[in-house]
């Protein structure tokens, strides 16, 4: 229904002259984007990159390295708790998911001072710091699923691919800019100024959040004027009802199918970040810091090459983008399995390690792409998180699998298991049909509308 008259062609010229408006402006949109997953990159790169390669430095094994990679990141497999909540719970005057960013970004800051407050970290005591990356990582995984949503909400299905590219550089750029810079300050400063370091970087990213908003009218602040943009699909559904249509959309076939597919490539990934800093260590002969260094400028390089291939994947299509980077990622880890002769190559290390880091990047913007088209509007959020947490609970169940033998393995075995996860992945993605998803969707969209009153 259009409004008429003067009230309605007041607020049509105030909206006009607002600024820094999500729905407004697609390069504020891959700008802010980008940004907030650069948020998220902030912990990856301390918690991923650089303290694992300062544990291998300071003589863990493989199998402690696994250890404490799948209990630090396992928050990021309890996503799907958060979605509902955002789903069932809003703040509509500040926007659909723009609160639920800010708490979490928040909330990211202090872990952050907390972290520091504890002093400098010992390796042979390694519990209370443990618990404390298990908290950075609960934010950062909350903020995840918010940033999510709202990028579901607001982003144009055609603008998914270059968001996602955009969204996947973020986070690359962060994590491998502080994985370097975390990675150098560790063994000079220690962990609290290195962890102040993180929050100030965060804080500053939590201004953007505070000062965008998603769609004309709305709040800033809670205290700011502003109210909630009209919607169509924002009906409140209870609980019940947000996990009976989440239930019905998860259990589709492609829907199964593409969590297939990224629980094994997020195995492989659980299993990689145990075995390639002390595989650099050990037999590349590299130091801590200098891995860091390295498997950051390889991130930004990959990040780089995404963003502009992001254009690339809307036209040709996410799956098969996503199929030709798995199949040339477990080529990479064949490789280096089978031809050991050669790593103290370092020409052959880096062209490996540089494939494979862009073919990783590639696979991490087309299937997010493809997770969010299976999306249903009225459930995202939720549907969403629950795609991401299993995948980030793929990668944990990776780590805690892989500790019990990784000691008993060689690295030519540990990249042989890698290429065949890969590849397995691949050949399961060649049944995957959009269409037909697209199809199935429908039917169950179509009672809802009748249900709800509205028309289809």
């Amino acid at each position: 229904m259009q409004r008429n008259g003067p009230a309605a062609s007041s607020r049509q010229q105030h909206y006009g002259r607002e600024s820094l408006i999500l729905s407004e402006s697609r390069w504020l949109r891959f700008g802010a984007f980008c940004a907030f997953y650069f948020a998220q990159g902030v912990p990856i790169g301390l918690l991923s990159v650089a303290i694992p390669a300062w544990l291998a430095q300071e003589g863990a094994t493989v199998g402690d390295l696994a250890r404490f990679a799948a209990i630090v990141s396992a928050p990021w497999g309890f996503k799907l708790i958060a979605g509902p909540f955002m789903d069932r719970f809003k703040f509509l005057p500040m926007g659909f998911r723009r609160p639920w960013v800010m708490g979490a970004q928040g909330g990211l800051v202090v872990s952050f001072l907390a972290l520091a407050a504890m002093g400098d970290m010992d390796p042979e005591f390694l519990l209370p710091f443990m618990a404390m990356g298990f908290v950075i990582n609960a934010f950062s995984a909350t903020q995840d699923v918010a940033v999510d949503g709202m990028a579901i909400d607001i982003l144009p299905e055609g603008e998914r691919g270059r968001a996602n590219a955009f969204m996947a550089a973020g986070q690359v750029a962060g994590f491998s800019a502080y994985g370097a810079l975390c990675g150098t300050l560790l063994p000079l400063v220690g962990l609290p100024v290195t962890a102040l370091v993180c929050a100030v970087t965060v804080a500053a990213i939590f201004v953007l959040v505070a000062v965008v908003r998603e769609r004309p009218g709305e709040r800033r602040l809670p205290w700011t004027p502003g109210e909630a943009a009209a919607r169509g699909e924002v009906a409140e559904l209870g609980i019940v009802d947000i996990f009976r249509d989440l239930v019905r959309v998860l259990f589709l076939p492609m829907s199964l199918l593409l969590i297939a597919v990224e629980f094994l490539n997020r195995v492989r990934d659980g299993i990689a970040v145990a075995v390639l800093p002390k595989f650099a260590v050990d037999e590349i002969g590299v130091t801590a810091a200098e891995y860091s260094q390295f498997i950051s400028l390889l991130g930004l390089i990959a990040a780089v090459v995404g963003v502009l291939l992001g254009p690339l994947i809307d036209r040709q299509g996410a799956k098969r983008f996503l199929m030709l980077s798995l199949v040339v990622s477990a080529m990479c880890h064949v490789a280096a399995g089978l031809l050991t002769e050669f790593w103290q190559d370092m020409v052959f290390i880096v062209v490996l390690y540089l494939v494979g880091a862009v073919a990783s990047q590639l696979i991490f913007v087309a299937i997010i792409a493809l997770f969010m088209n299976l999306c249903w509007t009225a459930v995202a959020a939720t549907q969403f998180s629950v795609y991401m947490a299993l995948a980030n609970v793929s990668r944990t169940v990776g780590g805690l699998l892989f500790a019990p033998v990784a000691d008993e393995l060689s690295y030519s075995q540990d990249f042989l298991i890698m290429g065949g996860l890969l590849g397995l992945a691949a050949l399961s993605l060649v049944f995957f049909d959009q269409a037909s998803h697209t199809r199935r969707l429908g039917r169950l969209m179509a009672p809802s509308r009748v249900s709800s009153g509205v028309r289809a």
